[in-house]
């Protein structure tokens, strides 16, 4: 882990669930998803490669970017679970797409100030190895949709370049 670091939890969309990657950085400003629009492939789960727009910076202000490609996991799973339509419908035992193996990856980010610190142009994230499907677990997934895009340490994830407005969430 680097020096000065801090704990962000990404949030990828896959249907009505939710997979979080924890990702370590310094100082995290911004990560965007970059032209991640409708894929065509075979029914099921399986791993696809989503672009983010990464910006982090150090404590003086100076900034490192770049677009940093992560492999992370997309599709459906069938299930045969009658739902608990109930408020508050905390009882989820169906299969999401999730990874069933990560590894840590670390990305030089090209597009620095002069003056920032070499720590700063090293993003550090998890990616997914293979993808299966899997009950829902509370332990990496939100079982739920969500409420919003907004995370605990203040910082989001924001997808753009798609038509965001058919996304099912």
């Amino acid at each position: 882990m680097l020096a000065d670091s801090a704990t962000l939890t990404l949030v990828i969309f896959v249907g009505t669930s939710v997979v979080l990657i924890s990702v370590s950085s310094s100082s995290l400003s911004e990560i965007k998803p970059i032209n991640n629009g409708h894929i065509v492939t075979p029914l099921g789960c399986h791993r696809r490669v989503y672009t983010y727009k990464v910006t982090q910076s150090d404590l003086q202000g100076h900034e490192c970017w770049d677009y940093v490609s992560v492999w992370s996991c997309w599709g459906r799973c069938d299930s045969s679970e009658i739902s608990d339509w109930k408020f508050p419908y905390k009882r989820s035992f169906h299969p999401v797409c999730v990874h069933a193996q990560r590894q840590l990856v670390v990305a030089i980010l090209k597009n620095c100030h002069p003056k920032a610190k070499d720590s700063v142009s090293k993003y550090q994230y998890m990616e997914a190895v293979n993808c299966h499907c899997q009950t829902c677990s509370t332990q990496d997934t939100s079982c739920e949709a969500p409420a919003n895009n907004e995370m605990a340490g203040g910082s989001r994830a924001i997808m753009v370049g798609a038509d965001t407005k058919n996304l099912d969430y």
